[in-house]
């Protein structure tokens, strides 16, 4: 599959301040016309959206009164996803919070949302495990907001010593920026607000970034599956996970993608033509489900596609996803 960083003279008329990350042209060597621009984050670092764009433009290609074409990611959290789409910078928006896209539905800078994924949250820290999460308790007891009420009280025992525990925080109005910031205020907590807690580290980063930072500082952070398994083995091996959520609708560390479809956008015939493909049992949803880097599969696929028959995923895959039908607790050894 042809994938390559993005090359300034077949760029459209964008913004400024958007990040094109890469440029996919399928099994076709030569860069033909972009057709279809997608903005996501996360999803682009892990390669899902390229193995999916490459897919895409393989299969289109072989209909009648369709040439090969090139599909650009566009790098970006989930909320530069929305304005992204208001500002008709990205055909597809694949976002992480269902009321923002609900917003953009009503505002009408989006005319089609539709499930495309899921994704899940980890609590992730440094192996020696400073705050000790779960001491006292059964791990299996713990909710995240015990967890984070835990990681709290440790962060503030230990303001004065040579080991202060520390959080580190994307702060990037990112989807999971919005998910710690919502568990931190539901234990009453609101870190961010002046006066500033010193434990509570800001840092606007990316997802792979944000992570290496956080190994390299030993500090606890959040962060999604498909960034902890696509980053380099070393950072894992500085962490551990403390707790990853399952596929319960209700689960408060489930993290949904949806793909949202540019109300005005350029490419839009384009736009949900890959929409409908990204849905289908066949189509999309079976990359999904067998998507794996560092043999871990990243992704369990969306609701409705739950059906796919089991003869199209690998063993693997449905391991996982029997594995993610609870908040599993991580022994940190």
């Amino acid at each position: 599959m042809a994938s390559v960083p993005f090359e300034r003279e077949i760029s459209m008329k964008l913004p400024k301040r958007v990040r094109e990350a890469g440029i996919y042209s399928g099994s076709y060597e030569e860069i033909s016309k972009v057709k279809l621009r997608i903005a996501t984050g996360g999803a682009g670092e892990s390669g899902l959206v390229a193995t999916l764009a490459n897919a895409f433009i393989d299969e289109m290609a072989t209909k009648p009164n369709f040439a090969p074409f090139a599909v650009v990611w566009i790098k970006s959290d989930t909320a530069a996803s929305f304005n992204h789409l208001a500002e008709n910078a990205a055909d597809v928006s694949i976002t992480y919070h269902a009321m923002a896209e609900s917003i953009a539905l009503r505002q009408g800078i989006a005319d089609r949302s539709e499930y495309a994924w899921r994704d899940h949250f980890m609590l992730v820290g440094p192996r020696s495990n400073p705050a000790k999460l779960f001491a006292g308790q059964p791990a299996t007891g713990s909710t995240i907001y015990d967890l984070f009420s835990m990681l709290f009280c440790a962060a503030v025992d230990s303001a004065n010593s040579k080991q202060q525990v520390r959080f580190l925080s994307r702060y990037d109005k990112s989807a999971t920026n919005i998910k710690e910031s919502s568990i931190w205020s539901a234990i009453g907590q609101t870190p961010w607000s002046h006066p500033y807690s010193s434990w509570y580290h800001r840092d606007v980063l990316f997802p792979f970034d944000a992570l290496r930072t956080a190994a390299k500082l030993q500090e606890y952070t959040l962060v999604d599956r498909g960034t902890w398994y696509a980053v380099e083995e070393w950072v894992r091996e500085e962490l551990a996970i403390i707790v990853e959520g399952g596929d319960d609708e209700g689960d408060l560390l489930l993290n949904p993608a949806h793909a949202l479809v540019c109300s005005y956008g350029e490419n839009k015939e384009m736009a949900n033509l890959f929409v409908d493909w990204l849905v289908r049992a066949d189509g999309g949803q079976r990359i999904i489900k067998s998507f794996a880097v560092n043999d871990n599969v990243l992704y369990t696929v969306a609701p409705v596609a739950e059906d796919i028959s089991e003869d199209l995923v690998d063993p693997v895959s449905l391991g996982h996803l029997a594995n993610l039908n609870r908040l599993t607790a991580i022994d940190l050894g």
